[in-house]
């Protein structure tokens, strides 16, 4: 459970037990609200909060959801009131923490939870500290959550089942004679094809994925690495392994993307995309779908890449190319699983 008696030092005004215990029940809500979302859902909904905190306007449905999961218990709430927005920031934090914190992880990796982990990582992580402690500790704790959560299931999600024997063939008697048998050799092997299934898609991304680092060539741009600045080979590496995964990517992928990557020079975004010069057209190719304009927070270097601009504050930042090809893997992948095909051959 958050901490919501901690994260109610975040206000100004008087906050009694009362206060606190009604915003416990309005979290409660909303991580079962968080809990049913699609993954499409859960990346806009991520994408929405993590703008706010960095000083846009919360998206009018976050406020309506928000006010209501408030409103369910106490119900003077009112969104217009003073620190009514803070309040609904809070609470949806507060409840994505202990989502991404507690929720299992789904079949194959990529469930709702998984997806706001995800997008709240790569969302969080393209922002500036911010001047409010307080508020900066629950940003802290919602970046720290997520980020474990994702290495956790990329982790987890890779494991191989152990195969199942077959199990035994039940046939009812009641059953129509020419389909009983099938029904029932199905239900008996469909565990184990299952498994193997599963075990065959991961054996199917390490593949796929060591042809790809022993060519040292771009499938995107069709260029070898080599050719290419170190910052544009940065991203575009991340890029390329994203698109190979069936999973949310391990520190063991951003290690082998950035293996070559040595220089210290930094780049702010728009820099970072001039620099991409004509290859840029070759990306955007790849990279543009709807997801990514409908959730900019969460995909800032893909947005900036398809757009040739950007309105996120941090984009002045100046980061290294390690850091850029980082965020092109992270990113890549929360687009590659959303829109491709996970755990599939």
């Amino acid at each position: 459970m958050s901490n919501m008696a901690e994260y109610a030092r975040i206000f100004d005004t008087a906050t009694g037990d009362d206060w606190v215990e009604k915003r416990k029940l309005a979290v409660t809500d909303a991580k079962r609200w968080m809990g049913e979302l699609s993954t499409s859902q859960a990346i806009k909904i991520a994408s929405g909060i993590a703008a706010a905190v960095a000083g846009s306007a919360l998206p009018s449905e976050i406020v309506a959801a928000g006010e209501q999961k408030i409103q369910n218990h106490a119900s003077s709430f009112v969104v217009s009131a003073d620190e009514g927005e803070l309040q609904i920031k809070v609470v949806l934090m507060a409840a994505a923490i202990d989502v991404v914190s507690h929720r299992p992880a789904a079949e194959g990796g990529w469930g709702s939870a998984d997806a706001l982990a995800a997008s709240f990582w790569s969302a969080l992580w393209f922002q500036a500290p911010l001047d409010q402690p307080k508020i900066e500790r629950l940003r802290q704790d919602l970046l720290s959550a997520s980020r474990e959560r994702v290495l956790q299931v990329a982790s987890d999600a890779r494991r191989r089942r152990a195969v199942p024997k077959i199990g035994p063939v039940n046939i009812a008697q009641d059953s129509v004679a020419g389909t009983k048998v099938n029904t029932a050799f199905t239900r008996a092997i469909e565990p184990m094809v299952s498994v193997m299934r599963e075990n065959a898609a991961l054996d199917r991304e390490e593949l796929d994925f060591m042809w790809w680092v022993l060519s040292d060539r771009s499938d995107s741009l069709d260029e070898p690495f080599a050719a290419m600045p170190e910052a544009t080979r940065a991203v575009v590496a991340g890029f390329d392994a994203s698109a190979k995964l069936r999973k949310l990517p391990a520190d063991a992928h951003k290690n082998i993307v950035l293996r070559n990557i040595v220089s210290e020079e930094k780049l702010a975004l728009l820099e970072l995309v001039k620099q991409l010069g004509d290859r840029r057209a070759a990306l955007v190719e790849h990279l543009q779908t709807p997801l990514v304009a409908e959730a900019p927070a969460v995909f800032p270097l893909i947005d900036a890449i398809t757009t040739g601009s950007s309105k996120v504050p941090f984009a002045a930042e100046k980061l290294a190319p390690s850091e850029w090809g980082a965020r092109a893997l992270l990113e890549g992948a929360i687009r590659h699983l959303q829109v491709g095909t996970v755990g599939t051959l």
